[in-house]
């Protein structure tokens, strides 16, 4: 009746360390076993550099690659906040996305964690081109008719990458 384990069994587990509602279990699985720390990688010897964001069809499509788009919005989630807890990782996205889930995944987490109690003010990074001026807009502007022009405002304000735009300059 006594169950057994052998002494020589593993278990793995990972954990996100900005998920708040854990932390009392994060800090007791902390106390009591082995962790290791991983850090965020941005070089392309890891899948997720294969991972893009698109937005849009066609002739207004345009193609992020998630490594570009998360160094540089992680500086942005470290400024905002002073803390590397709510920068997001490598697989926080697992596969390349479209412009929905981006919104509905990415946008949703950097609005309600980092950007939401900072509207209004220089710390908020939610911001786009509109009429040659630099403006704010909310989450919830993502789900009108301008969902596409807002996004790629939002990466040209952040200054990421279209790969688009690269494979042309190649002469791909």
């Amino acid at each position: 009746g006594d169950l057994k384990l052998p002494s020589n069994l593993i278990i793995y587990a990972t954990m996100n360390t900005s998920d708040q509602s854990l932390f009392p279990m994060d800090s007791a699985f902390k106390r009591r076993w082995n962790w290791e720390y991983v850090p965020i990688e941005y070089g392309a010897d890891k899948d997720s550099y294969n991972f893009t964001i698109t937005i849009g069809e066609n002739e207004n499509k345009k193609v992020y690659r998630w490594v570009d788009f998360l160094k540089i919005v992680n500086e942005k989630i470290y400024d905002t906040t002073r803390s590397e807890d709510k920068q997001m990782g490598n697989f926080f996205i697992k596969k390349s996305i479209d412009a929905d889930t981006f919104v509905n995944k990415v946008m949703f987490y950097l609005w309600n964690e980092v950007c939401k109690e900072e509207y209004g003010t220089n710390r908020n990074f939610f911001r786009r081109e509109k009429d040659g001026k630099e403006v704010e807009f909310k989450f919830t502007d993502l789900f009108g008719s301008e969902k596409e022009i807002i996004l790629n405002g939002f990466m040209n304000s952040l200054n990421a990458p279209d790969t688009n735009k690269e494979a042309e300059h190649k002469g791909e």
